[in-house]
């Protein structure tokens, strides 16, 4: 004999509905608000939600505070922006007698560049090796600069196969003039480093930089190789100081730069190309930033930090090298190569023969800027730049800037000599600081909140926490009931077992 079981699930099913209801129910929901927020410290709120009034006055008090919150977005709104468009100020210091100023980086680069010797044993080498005397290919190459294409007399097509593009620059480097160490002096004896270099201007001699050795074809190879700060360094009793050079070249270009940078084509020269004494003193500026400039990001402090590089071909930043950087895009998108007085990376080192697309587009090159017209010739455009703008380099944040001050030449028979020393110490220089961080937002916010609506913290936790019960609880209701409906459902199923047993 089978007995019906009466089914309950419809039943249980009401009843959850009926407890949900119950739970989210609208008028307990309004009396928990209006007595939460009848005991609140917050001004206004109190008198919003307090029926004993009249509702003219509450209406008042409601129109008050959505007023009071707005003028808090105005003013808060414009601390805001003013934090991510200006929070850093220069300041100026006068306290020139505890400051070091660093000498300039001097870069020579003689217009002859190949050291007859080197040259002689190179050439030996090769005609013994393929038969072939490459001396006119050899003195196009080392007379190759980005500023002196148009005057590159190209050698025969059938020698430029003898020698790979990726040699050059190691070539170049091995044949340039070396320095004479003993033509280089300095009131103090101290010693100064001498660093062989590619530039845009091609092979040349710095002296006195930091970073010259990243620029020297011969360690383009070595991973190893970090930056180490070996610049001379003076104080206001050095003022004095000066360097001198004996017998460098017949026809040299002379540059002054910061020994953490480089000089692109286009920075100012002096020409030395007569016999006579030559001297010349340099005016320097400089640019700190305070230790808590470090703390704020990059898009809010608009600069960069020398560590801050964002470019694999060198462990160090500057403003130049950002624009070589994108100097080189422009070249490697215009020609799918790069001049060898670059140091490659993954891209491919243009041949002489493919110097002349680099000529072709030179104008744009220069400018940084690559018109509508060409940009509608290629099939990929990523990161060309219109304007220079657009290469997005941002500036130093502490930098020595120099300027040629005056200049005397004596004429003289037999001599070659040069000197440069600083015309005058600095008695001023700029530094970056803060002058509104996140530090006085939340100073002026809490300020600004607390003169419209009287909150401080305390007051705003109340109103988290009076917020965050209402889901806290819902939720905690929830699982009670869902446990409490699975233990029925548990019961009725070992109930309804036990009736088909019988």
């Amino acid at each position: 004999m089978k007995i019906k079981v009466n089914q309950k699930k419809k039943v249980t099913f009401k009843k959850k509905r009926a407890n949900c209801s119950t739970l989210f129910n609208t008028k307990k929901l309004v009396e928990y608000l209006r007595k939460e927020l009848k005991d609140c410290t917050t001004h206004g709120l109190p008198y919003i939600v307090n029926q004993e009034i009249h509702w003219f006055e509450r209406l008042f008090w409601a129109a008050s505070f959505v007023s009071a919150t707005a003028i808090i977005y105005v003013l808060l709104s414009s601390q805001y922006i003013r934090y991510m468009e200006a929070p850093i100020v220069m300041s100026v210091e006068k306290d020139y007698f505890n400051w070091n100023i660093s000498f300039p980086a001097i870069i020579l680069c003689p217009l002859d560049k190949i050291d007859n010797d080197s040259l002689a044993v190179f050439l030996n080498d090769t005609r013994e090796e393929i038969g072939q005397d490459l001396e006119d290919y050899i003195r196009a190459l080392m007379s190759v600069s980005l500023e002196s294409l148009h005057l590159l007399r190209m050698p025969d097509a059938d020698i430029l196969s003898y020698i790979e593009a990726k040699n050059y620059a190691k070539i170049s480097a091995d044949l340039f003039k070396k320095f004479d160490n003993t033509s280089l002096s300095t009131v103090t004896k101290w010693p100064m480093s001498v660093e062989t270099a590619m530039t845009e201007m091609g092979m040349c001699h710095i002296i006195n930089s930091n970073i010259a050795t990243f620029d020297n074809p011969n360690n383009w190879d070595n991973s190893e190789l970090t930056y180490a700060k070996t610049n001379i360094e003076l104080s206001y009793h050095d003022r004095d100081f000066f360097v001198q050079i004996l017998n460098y070249a017949d026809e040299y270009k002379i540059y002054i730069n910061n020994p953490d940078d480089l000089i692109l084509t286009g920075a100012p020269e002096l020409k030395y190309n007569e016999e006579g004494f030559l001297s010349f003193g340099v005016h320097t500026s400089s640019i700190k930033a305070s230790q808590d400039i470090r703390l704020i990001p990059i898009h809010l402090r608009k600069c960069r930090f020398m560590e801050e590089t964002h470019s694999k071909r060198y462990p160090v930043y500057s403003y130049n090298r950002c624009m070589m950087e994108c100097r080189i895009n422009i070249i490697n998108k215009f020609c799918g190569c790069i001049p060898y007085f670059y140091k490659p990376l993954d891209e491919k080192v243009c041949s002489l023969a493919e110097m002349r697309c680099v000529l072709f587009h030179m104008k744009e090159i220069m400018k940084f800027a690559v018109s509508n017209e060409s940009m509608a010739t290629m099939d990929d455009v990523t990161g060309l730049p219109t304007v220079f703008r657009e290469c997005g380099c941002l500036g130093d944040c502490e930098a020595f800037v120099y300027n040629k001050d005056h200049e005397t030449f004596l004429p003289q028979e037999a001599m070659n000599r040069l000197r440069i020393s600083v015309s005058s110490f600095p008695k001023v220089r700029f530094v970056r600081e803060i002058i509104f961080g996140f530090y006085d937002i939340i100073v002026r916010s809490g300020g600004v909140v607390n003169l419209c609506i009287g909150t401080s913290v305390i007051s705003i936790m109340e109103l988290l926490l009076t917020a965050i019960r209402i889901p806290i609880y819902g939720v905690v209701q929830l699982i009670q009931m869902w446990r409490k409906n699975s233990r029925k459902g548990k019961a009725l199923v070992k109930k309804s077992k036990k009736v088909k047993i019988k």
